[in-house]
C-alpha cells in the first residue's frame, strides 16, 4: 500500500484499478470453481447456492469459510500490485457494485448485448442467475473470458439472455415486474 500518488504517478494509479479487477476476475473464477468441487461444495459454497433465483441480498450470503477465501483477494492484490488507498477503494466499490448487479434478479442490458462484438465478454445478471440454476456453468464474476476459455459458459446463455432481455416490463407501485412472469425474476421460462 502507498499513500502518495506522486510515488508512482497518476498513470499507475489509473492502471492499477483495471489491473486489480482483472486479477480479481481470475482469482474469483478459480476459487469459485474449486468451491464447486464435490468434496468441498456442501461444506463451503452450498450456503450461497440455496438461493436458486438470487436477489441482491444473496450477493453476500455465504459460509464464513467462503468469506475468508473471497476476502483473500485483498492480500493477493496488495502483494502482487502496489495499491494506493483510493485505487483500492475504487476496486472495492466496483467489486461490491458488480456483485450486487450479478444477483440483481433483473436484466438491465438490451437484447443482443451478449452477441455484440464489443461487449459480449462482460457478464450480465442473466449469466450469474443461470449459474445459480445450473451449478456447473458460468463461474466467472465480471467477464466471461474464463468461462469461454475453459468451456464452462452455459451453451444456451445467449438464447436465455435474449429471451429475458425481450420480456416486457411493467412498473406498478414503484416495483418493476416482467409482464409474463409474476415473480419478476430472470428465471428462464
Amino acid at each position: 500500500m502507498y499513500h502518495d500518488i506522486d510515488l508512482r504517478g497518476w498513470w499507475y494509479f489509473f492502471l492499477s484499478i483495471p489491473l486489480s479487477i482483472i486479477i480479481h476476475d481470475a482469482y474469483f473464477y478459480w476459487t469459485h470453481r474449486l468451491m464447486h468441487h464435490p468434496k468441498i461444495f456442501k461444506y463451503v459454497h452450498l450456503v450461497h447456492h440455496r438461493s436458486t433465483n438470487p436477489s441482491p441480498w444473496a450477493a453476500y450470503s455465504f459460509h464464513p469459510s467462503e468469506a475468508v477465501v473471497q476476502a483473500g483477494i485483498g492480500p493477493v492484490l496488495i502483494l502482487m500490485l502496489p495499491m494506493h488507498d483510493l485505487a483500492l477503494l475504487s476496486f472495492i466499490t466496483y467489486m461490491i457494485t458488480l456483485n450486487v448487479f450479478g444477483h440483481y434478479g433483473f436484466e438491465i442490458f438490451p437484447k443482443g448485448f451478449t452477441r455484440n462484438k464489443l461487449v459480449f465478454w462482460h457478464n450480465t445478471s442473466t449469466h450469474h442467475n443461470m449459474h445459480h440454476k445450473y451449478f456447473d456453468y458460468n463461474y466467472s464474476l465480471y467477464f466471461n473470458w474464463w468461462d469461454r476459455i475453459f468451456k464452462t459458459l452455459h451453451p444456451k446463455y445467449d438464447d436465455v439472455f435474449d429471451e429475458v432481455a425481450s420480456r416486457k416490463r411493467t412498473i406498478t407501485g414503484g416495483i418493476e415486474k416482467d409482464t409474463e412472469d409474476s415473480n419478476s425474476s430472470l428465471s428462464p421460462t
